[in-house]
């Protein structure tokens, strides 16, 4: 499974969800995704924390091929990082919704043969997010496990088209930054 692949290369970190769906045909993961790894600190292997990651990120894919594919990131110049490292996996029938902290208004662009949506997204959590734009409620998913959820947010977004989206070019995609920053809360 691609997932798989990915965690024995090192590129999840922080997962708090790694598991195959009921029907056998998915795997799902929540956590982080590493799009820039830190700086090696020995020779045994063992690194820094990641310099940049995607947050909060839920996936769904087969053996293959990412099905599902969301998260956060707080820059948007960050996003041809993203692909460059991830994209190859995506298929034409990906879904690729990813939360940016410092974007005005939505993006869509199309990424070979896939298309990725950018959604702006000043306070809140992804998952919040994604569960408003599919238009379920926590009481629609309660009763399915944690991998079933992703599965169930993914089939309810499937013909999901933000408005009012303006169409770009990947190469344009960073020029969409407006320099915000993500507030951040907490003990002082």
């Amino acid at each position: 499974m691609l997932l798989k692949k990915y965690e024995e290369a090192g590129h999840l970190f922080n997962a708090n969800l790694f598991e195959a769906c009921s029907d056998g045909k998915l795997e799902a993961y929540r956590g982080e995704l590493i799009l820039l790894e830190g700086a090696m600190l020995d020779t045994s292997g063992r690194r820094k924390p990641p310099l940049k990651v995607l947050q909060q990120a839920a996936m769904l894919a087969d053996d293959s091929q990412l099905k599902f594919f969301t998260g956060m990131l707080d820059d948007v110049a960050d996003v041809p990082t993203l692909l460059e490292r991830y994209g190859k996996d995506m298929a034409a029938d990906t879904l690729s919704v990813i939360f940016v902290v410092n974007i005005n208004k939505p993006a869509i662009f199309d990424h070979y043969t896939s298309t990725v949506y950018l959604i702006p997204m000043d306070d809140g959590l992804p998952w919040s997010e994604l569960m408003q734009l599919a238009g379920l409620e926590k009481a629609d998913v309660k009763s399915l496990s944690s991998p079933d959820k992703i599965q169930a947010v993914y089939r309810e977004l499937t013909s999901f088209r933000p408005r009012n989206a303006v169409s770009v070019a990947l190469a344009d995609v960073p020029a969409l930054s407006n320099g915000k920053q993500r507030e951040m809360r907490g003990a002082v």
